[in-house]
């Protein structure tokens, strides 16, 4: 991996589009980074971590990855300061389903308060 980015960053309102953007970069990011295996459970966790800013904090959000030591990591910001709760969905139940996701796929997941709101993080051994 000569010169290739190891980080990238996506700025977005609190709207629903922004899912999708945030999708369709941690596809393409995981694509030049040659880590075509691991861009499944990547771009998941993205959408996840990016719908639960859009639908919980509802303020401007900011997605960054990184290819860090073995693994990548994904972190989102948000500018509200109540920190996410793991829950563990009953089979019916169609919502908080999200962290229970993020909780499955990545190796290592966490949120920490931060100047201005919080920033909430996985992170995907390579």
């Amino acid at each position: 991996m000569t010169g290739a980015v190891t980080e990238t960053t996506l700025r977005a309102a609190p709207q629903t589009e922004a899912v999708e953007y945030a999708r369709r970069l941690a596809a393409r990011t995981m694509r030049t980074w040659a880590l075509l295996d691991r861009e499944e459970l990547v771009t998941a966790i993205v959408a996840e971590l990016v719908a639960n800013a859009v639908r919980h904090a509802g303020t401007a959000l900011e997605l960054r990855l990184q290819r860090i030591n073995g693994r990548v990591r994904v972190e989102v910001r948000d500018r509200a300061s109540q920190l996410p709760r793991l829950t563990v969905p009953g089979p019916l139940d169609e919502s908080h389903r999200g962290l229970f996701i993020v909780d499955r796929f990545a190796t290592a997941w966490g949120a920490e308060p931060v100047t201005g709101g919080k920033v909430v993080w996985a992170e995907v051994a390579l």
